[in-house]
């Protein structure tokens, strides 16, 4: 075994050296009298601090070397190779360096040292180098330490942990290597012996390690990463460490390899991580803080100084320095906040008002965390902070808009229906009382409780014909005015829509003091409205029903007020009418009304007229909605605001509504037959519709029977279908859309326009009312809750069509506001199935 490695003697005492180098730096401090010394030096390589061994070896004064810096002592041919090694340390590459250098005494001679350096980042200075030498010298000049340099340096090359091997600069063939070599790469020994260096590099790194081959010179060379591949063909990354040397007669190279594929890759992924969490603190669309216990910011990202107003996140925390009293508008929201917090780890979407740098007031949402310390302490809280301002606003705007009337800011029917219940809620405890301390068995002889009275404008129409849109809201508005200084404690005002009205009388005395109300009412028109400088003489006709007489519920009474109110207007008009009066010649109607539906059902009367919807961005027609006609045998064509009410009161709605579905589904699959686009239909269902049980089935099984794919059906549904029943439909509804098919909310804005119901709804379109089209864009009102209910609906991720479009202001603005689709008379009328076929060929023929 000698004779094997006594050829490697020169090569075990470079190993030698740099591994008593290793065990001798750890102790350098406590050997101030042997070879071993240490000296520190500042970043600019200034000496600031020396053992008496460094004066010793160089021959100076303590004094005279701290007036030194590190070029002075270094020989000129070893500082390039400290100087690169120094940067990977400043950089972080590496922890520690080693170089063979040759210092410069103060009498000129060279000594030889191995120096070992480190960067000390610890104190509170600034860093600074430690600088570990021991001289070499004199090691090989003595005769007793040949065998040892032998013994031990043979036992290094064999047991070092890292691999390490020996090659022939010429050929690149492998000479020597060690069992950690033989272990890491996988190669048996007699393998690596067979093999060049080439063989463990990637082909493509071949010419870079000729190249740097080729440069090699004497002495050891400043250490590199290069990837190596390992016998089962994975590649690595290495640290080469290489130092040149005679054997066996060659020029060869002694390499010491130091794997760090996983330091590396550790770095890399580290940086990965910190880049992508400063991009996404910096760039984040929320606000992003921490801040400590007593309500200071400890950091805080771009987003947070622009919600809050500030120049940037430094401006921010230099500033807002007391949390509850500068920032939030009620200190009590941090206590609150600070409060659920020792709770619960986290706190989620809490809302509060803040003021800006500016002092303006605006509402965020916060979602908190706690960070606590080992023992549960809480140390700071982190989190993020949006700016729901503007959906606050456009919240209260929608929450306004569903409760009230957008022209007369009166409330709506949706809240006087809500307040009529309350109302009527009341009255019943006064009925129960007044029966049971008279005795009373017969309804009908007990005095009335609270009145419901039904208002519509005389010749209303006249006026927005002859005088225009505009001078009829104008005029709607002064009567709002009018009636609201006729009210008193216990009437509630509200407008229905159009010309109509209506009021109700809570704690009523008698009926004689609801017909001085009406009278006194009729009255205030006498006076003449000013519109646009015009005097206006218009009058109102009242129907009245009373409680409990004419009916027991809010839908009875109004109903019945509306009935007494056309009455009135037979009368003559500018009269009100009692509820009793007037309910002979409305039945008959009904009756006649009903009669004629159901022969029309038997008769085959009835047609479905289609009219399109026009997809605003591609201009084509990608929806038709299907709509009843009655085309009666002596009246004519009948409206269906007349059978419709009188299909659903009498029950004949569900068998009509059948027959449209059935008819419309028919069609479109004669149309996608016919190779025209396949398109959606649209289809109104009732209240009374979704009352049958196996709704969902039967739908299915008209489309299967059809053969139309459920893609192409769409229902729509009004807003206050829901509210009757919202458990059951809303059931309905999601298994409807479960199955395939698409679900719409029609004459949105006229019933409950409620976020909190509408994001509850499976649905995927809203159909703004025509009655919000109409005077849009000229009518600012109307204009602000088309954009608002267009902007409410993309940020619930529906789409959105507007009916009633005539004009084409209308459609521009619309179009403008990002509305997704319309529909109306601008495009087309409702119209038989032949004009409708027509219409989707010459689209068609347009398209291919």
């Amino acid at each position: 075994m000698t004779e094997r490695y006594q050829h490697l003697n020169p090569i075990y005492q470079e190993v030698l050296k740099q591994e008593r180098l290793r065990n001798l730096m750890r102790i350098a401090k406590c050997m101030e009298s042997s070879t071993v010394g240490v000296f520190e030096t500042t970043i600019d390589d200034q000496i600031i601090g020396v053992s008496i061994s460094f004066c010793e070896l160089l021959g100076y004064s303590d004094s005279q070397i701290r007036e030194l810096n590190y070029e002075q002592i270094c020989y000129p041919d070893d500082l390039s190779a400290y100087y690169v090694l120094k940067e990977r340390l400043l950089s972080g590459e590496i922890d520690r360096c080693y170089l063979n250098v040759r210092y410069i005494r103060e009498d000129g001679q060279i000594v030889q040292v191995i120096q070992s350096t480190d960067l000390d980042i610890s104190g509170a200075q600034e860093p600074y180098f430690v600088n570990r030498f021991e001289d070499i010298t004199d090691w090989e000049r003595t005769e007793r330490n040949k065998q040892d340099f032998e013994n031990r340096t043979r036992y290094l090359f064999e047991n070092n942990p890292h691999p390490m091997w020996i090659y022939n600069l010429e050929t690149l063939e492998f000479l020597a290597v060690n069992q950690a070599a033989i272990n890491h790469y996988g190669y048996s020994e007699a393998e690596f012996l067979s093999m060049t260096v080439l063989d463990i590099r990637p082909i493509e790194d071949v010419p870079k390690l000729l190249e740097a081959i080729a440069k090699v010179s004497t002495g050891f060379s400043v250490p590199e990463i290069w990837t190596h591949r390992k016998k089962d063909g994975s590649q690595i990354l290495v640290e080469v460490s290489a130092h040149t040397l005679e054997y066996q007669n060659h020029r060869c190279e002694l390499i010491l390899i130091n794997d760090v594929t996983q330091k590396i890759q550790a770095q890399e992924d580290l940086k990965r991580a910190e880049a992508k969490y400063r991009s996404i603190f910096e760039n984040a669309v929320e606000g992003i803080f921490q801040t400590s216990v007593d309500g200071k910011f400890l950091i805080a990202n771009p987003m947070l100084a622009k919600i809050y107003g500030y120049e940037s996140p430094e401006d921010l925390v230099a500033n807002l320095t007391n949390i509850e009293e500068q920032l939030y508008v009620d200190p009590q929201s941090r206590l609150e906040l600070i409060e659920l917090l020792t709770e619960q780890e986290d706190v989620k979407q809490f809302e509060s008002q803040v003021y800006r740098k500016d002092g303006s007031i605006i509402w965020t949402s916060e979602n908190v965390h706690a960070v606590r310390d080992v023992i549960g302490n809480i140390i700071y809280f982190e989190g993020t902070v949006e700016d729901i301002t503007a959906s606050k606003i456009a919240k209260a705007e929608i929450e306004h808009l569903a409760f009230h009337d957008s022209l007369t800011d009166l409330p709506n029917r949706v809240l006087f229906r809500d307040r009529l219940c309350a109302a009527l809620v009341n009255a019943s405890v006064q009925l129960q009382t007044h029966i049971e301390r008279n005795q009373i068995t017969d309804i009908k002889t007990i005095p009335p409780l609270l009145a419901v009275m039904f208002l519509d404008l005389d010749r209303f129409k006249l006026v927005n014909d002859t005088m225009g849109h505009a001078a009829g809201d104008r005029l709607l508005i002064e009567v709002a005015k009018r009636l609201s200084d006729c009210m008193f404690e216990s009437t509630f005002l509200a407008r229905m829509g159009g010309d109509e009205f209506m009021i109700f009388v809570a704690e009523l005395q008698s009926i004689e003091s609801i017909q001085q109300f009406a009278q006194l009412i009729l009255q205030s028109f006498e006076n003449p409205f000013l519109v646009e400088e015009t005097p206006l003489h218009i009058g109102t006709s009242i129907g009245i029903s009373l409680y409990p007489n004419d009916g027991m519920d809010e839908e009875t009474l109004m109903k019945n007020a509306d009935t007494a109110m056309f009455r009135a207007k037979e009368r003559g008009r500018n009269h009100y009418q009692l509820y009793n009066h007037a309910i002979g010649a409305k039945v008959k109607e009904y009756v006649a009304i009903e009669n004629g539906i159901r022969q029309a059902l038997e008769r085959s009367e009835f047609q479905v007229f289609y009219q399109p919807q026009i997809n605003l961005v591609t201009g084509e027609i990608d929806c038709m909605e299907a709509l009843a006609r009655w085309l009666h045998p002596e009246l004519g064509w009948v409206p269906p605001t007349q059978f419709i009410p009188a299909a659903e009161e009498h029950g004949l709605i569900v068998r009509l509504g059948e027959w449209v579905l059935c008819t419309a589904c028919q069609q479109n699959y004669l149309w996608q037959s016919q190779g025209l686009p396949a398109i959606r239909m649209a289809v109104n269902f009732s209240a009374q519709q979704f009352q049958v049980t196996d709704l969902c089935t039967r739908v299915m099984q008209i489309l299967s029977e059809i053969g139309l794919e459920p893609q192409y059906l769409e229902i729509e549904i009004t807003e206050s279908l829901v509210m009757q029943d919202q458990s059951t439909t809303i059931a309905v509804l999601k298994k409807l859309k479960s199955l395939g098919i698409s679900i719409s909310i029609d004459d949105f804005g006229t019933g409950y326009s409620s976020l909190s119901y509408l994001r509850l709804l499976p649905v995927s379109k809203v159909k703004i009312d025509a009655s919000f089209i109409r005077e849009t864009p000229q009518n600012r009102d109307d204009a602000a809750i088309t954009s608002a209910i267009i902007a409410m609906a993309h940020n619930l991720n529906l789409r959105v069509i507007a009916e009633g479009v005539e004009r084409k202001e209308q459609l521009e603005f619309l179009r403008s506001h990002n509305c997704d689709a319309v529909q109306g008379y601008l495009f087309s009328r409702p119209i038989p199935a032949d004009e409708a076929t027509r219409i989707l060929q010459s689209q068609s023929a347009a398209i291919y």
